[in-house]
Order: structure tokens, then sequence, then C-alpha cells
């Protein structure tokens, strides 16, 4: 049974929607983020789950989200976890082959921005691939390997999540090659590599890297 993409829309910057709409596809599993359903609404799509407190969802907007039918599941304002975390448990209930995180970026709350990327651990803990995006940016986590497709001269930047990141390879077009160094949390030795290539492929022998492609010419493959 082929299992879908889930794409979590959160309530986060989202511009250049034709770049969405081209993102998208007909099959994707809609989970919306509170007032990540105006987004849908905008994008012209239809959720398939609301969740979260619901206090940024616009009083319009809920009422045309309503009209189309999707599961709400409502928890109060004072909770434990973050909305966009609920969505994510959720998303990985559903078991889908991937997991794809929009609107999760920007705004005034750099404390959101910052916790919505460390988020990205729940799905890799159940070896669910996942990612946030935006029109220049892709985002994920790699512990073991990863393959990175891209466009020549795009930035990427390799951050490790824990004390140490060890036994880092990279294989192909990378202007700075990794051959078996180690990144250490809070380095910025791993920042602004370049791609001389359309694909790079890492290998890491133990800890956690967190990986930022961003478009720097051409358009932005996704």
């Amino acid at each position: 049974m082929h299992r879908k993409r889930a794409v979590i829309i959160a309530n986060g910057d989202l511009e250049a929607l034709d770049f969405y709409r081209n993102l998208l596809k007909d099959d994707d599993l809609i989970i919306c983020v509170n007032g990540g359903s105006g987004h849908a609404l905008v994008l012209g799509l239809k959720p398939d789950l609301v969740i979260g407190d619901l206090d940024s969802l616009k009083t319009d907007d809920r009422h045309k989200i309503e009209q189309l039918n999707p599961i709400i599941i409502k928890h109060p304002s004072v909770k434990d976890k973050s909305d966009l975390e609920l969505a994510i448990d959720r998303a990985v209930e559903m078991q889908p082959d991937q997991i794809l995180i929009i609107g999760a970026l920007g705004g005034a709350r750099v404390d959101h921005t910052f916790i919505n990327l460390l988020l990205l651990q729940i799905p890799l803990q159940h070896n669910i691939p996942a990612r946030i995006i935006d029109q220049s940016q892709e985002i994920f986590l790699v512990k073991d390997e990863a393959f990175i497709d891209g466009n020549v001269g795009d930035y990427l930047s390799l951050f490790s999540l824990t004390a140490e990141t060890s036994g880092i390879f990279t294989e192909g077009g990378l202007k700075y090659p990794l051959q078996g160094e180690s990144l250490y949390f809070a380095s910025t030795l791993g920042l602004s590599n370049e791609l001389t290539d359309n694909q790079v492929k890492i290998i890491i022998k133990s800890g956690l890297l967190l990986v930022i492609k961003t478009r720097r010419i051409g358009e932005f493959d996704v």
C-alpha cells in the first residue's frame, strides 16, 4: 500500500505562493497547525486535519475550514507541547513515507523558529524522512547518511547537534570536502560550504547533523 506524504502547514511566513503550489501533490495529507489553515485556504488546499489550540485561526478562516469538513483536534492553550509538536506527533502516527513542513520559519519569535528546527528529531526517531522547507531553504537532520540534491553554488551548512559528530565524509560536489573530520556543537566550521555539483553524499560515523541548504542561484531544487 502506498503511503502518502504528510505536509504540515504552520503559521509562520509563507511567501512565493507559486513555489508551494508547485511543491505540493494532489495526494498529500494536509495537516494545518492553527493559523496555518489560512495559508491552506490561500493555496487552495483542503485540510485533512487541523490541530492546535486554534488561538491564531481567524474567525472567517475557521468558518471556511469547517465547511471543508476536516478532522479538527482542539487542544487547550495551556499545554506542555507546542502546536507544531502536536502536529508532528500526529503525522508520525499516520506513518507517512515522509513529512514536509512549511510555514515554520520567519516571524518575530526566534525561539519558535529555533525549536521548530529541533522538532525534526521526532520523525527522525521513527525513521521517517522529514524536512522544513521554504522558497530559499531546505532543512533536515542526518544521523547516518544522506544524498543532497541541489544546484551548483547553493550554500550547504552542517552543524553538529551533539557534542561531537565524528567521521564525516562527503562524496561528490562540495567546495570544502570532509574526509573523516569531526564537527563540534556550536562550531562554525561547517558554515557556508558550497555545492560544486548537483549532488553530494554525506556519511557520518556518530552524532547528529543539522543540514541547511540555501538557494544561491537558479531555481530552488525541491
